[in-house]
């Protein structure tokens, strides 16, 4: 108001006693939500929308099932952590003081002013459907209320973001929002999370599993280096599945792809296609040239174990030495689960930072400390460079190199503020 605001907007009804006009409505954020998508003249309408949440595999399963629709010829947009694109050329709008890629890079589902620009945008390309990441504090901040939902897809639920949350029943629920707002939901019967969302929403949800019975599952695995297949069956189809992505969880990722694809019609010989070939999604287990070293996002702890399992089957033979940190002014409670996991089952631990933020690097590796009773299967590195130097240089045939945490991004957040880092061109410089 001192800055001369002519109205206001609020849902805290003790705010609406100065003498300008007000209009108090149920929820701000929800009602900014549909402004803005009102702003840009309702950009999502006419576009179907995939939107898939849970803890881990959002970004991969999003890939495949952009890649589907990209070989089906259907115009389609990408909504990621990692990136955003439209028929396969990257977004880059001008908005404020950076580009849509700058901001969303920091952000799985971004703010609204953001989100419905790029709407905007993809319409303008004439997108038929948009396959985006909706993250738990998107759907707990009412960002997509502008938006209809076609298929909201769930691929799990573990410990994460708890320092929001609180408590995991309060992230399930922020997760279970998208399931009440979309037409169709699609879940992973296989988690216990998946089993309550199939269970309540039994009208419209639709189940793919590996292990229980669902409508979409998967079965004759084979997972090795060379990636996997398995045999998809639905209804009296039968699909032959295989993609490069190695892992168990690269199964529950294509999958859910491809039960979405099936639901939006897509013809089967395009899904095949589609999964077989992605063959690269940056920092999920991303392959550094060719050397055994690969980088992953991984940061919490089942997905550090799965990462890790996976590892050690493709890479058998060999020692595994891991890389890891926990991010400051997040969670705390994984932290000493996760040095627990790493010192288990790999054959050796680096600890070092990642993303820091505004805590002490030693108090957050104190707490990773914790969970660790084995002193002689780790190392303390604080700085990450150095400790990714440190082993890259002393690697020998018989090593396997597991960096975990920062996958994609190409920045480290410290009490500096967010400034450059590329564990790729950190290799680049050990073994030039």
């Amino acid at each position: 108001i001192e800055k001369g605001a002519i109205a206001v907007v609020t849902d805290m009804r003790e705010y609406c006693k100065e003498k300008i006009p007000y209009v108090l409505v149920e929820n701000a954020r929800s009602a900014i939500a549909v402004m803005w998508s009102k702003f840009y003249k309702n950009p999502s309408k006419g576009i179907k929308t995939v939107a898939i949440t849970g803890t881990n595999g959002k970004t991969s399963s999003a890939y495949y099932l952009y890649n589907i629709l990209r070989c089906a010829n259907i115009s389609c947009g990408l909504i990621s952590t990692i990136e955003c694109l439209v028929n396969g050329e990257k977004i880059n709008i001008e908005s404020g003081g950076g580009s849509v890629l700058d901001i969303d890079s920091a952000m799985t589902t971004p703010d609204p002013e953001i989100l419905y620009l790029i709407y905007n945008k993809m319409k303008e390309n004439g997108v038929e459907i948009v396959v985006m990441e909706a993250s738990s504090h998107a759907l707990e901040q009412n960002r997509l209320d502008g938006m209809e939902i076609e298929i909201g897809a769930f691929t799990n639920l573990s410990s994460e973001h708890l320092d929001y949350h609180k408590t995991m029943e309060e992230y399930f629920l922020s997760k279970e929002k998208l399931m009440e707002k979309a037409k169709i939901c699609i879940v992973n019967a296989d988690d216990e999370y998946g089993k309550k969302i199939i269970e309540k929403y039994r009208g419209k949800a639709k189940s793919y599993a590996v292990t229980e019975s669902g409508e979409f599952e998967a079965k004759d695995l084979s997972i090795n280096k060379k990636g996997v297949s398995y045999k998809l069956t639905y209804l009296d189809c039968n699909m032959e599945i295989r993609t490069p992505q190695i892992g168990l969880f690269s199964v529950y990722n294509s999958l859910l792809a491809a039960a979405c694809a099936t639901v939006l019609g897509v013809e089967n010989k395009h899904i095949v296609e589609g999964i077989k070939n992605t063959h690269f999604v940056k920092g999920r287990l991303e392959k550094y040239k060719n050397k055994s070293i690969y980088i992953d996002y991984a940061h919490t702890p089942v997905a550090m174990e799965n990462v890790i399992k996976a590892i050690k089957e493709i890479e058998a033979t060999k020692r595994l030495v891991v890389l890891f940190g926990c991010g400051g002014d997040r969670d705390k409670e994984k932290r000493a689960k996760m040095g627990e996991i790493s010192t288990s089952w790999a054959d050796f631990t680096i600890i070092t930072t990642d993303n820091p933020r505004t805590e002490k690097p030693n108090t957050i590796i104190a707490d990773i400390l914790k969970g660790i009773s084995d002193s002689e299967r780790y190392m303390v590195i604080p700085n990450r460079k150095e400790a990714i130097k440190y082993v890259a240089k002393s690697l020998t045939e018989q090593d396997v190199f597991l960096l975990l945490g920062k996958g994609h991004e190409e920045y480290e957040i410290n009490g500096l503020g967010k400034v450059k880092f590329d564990e790729r061109e950190i290799l680049d410089e050990v073994f030039k």
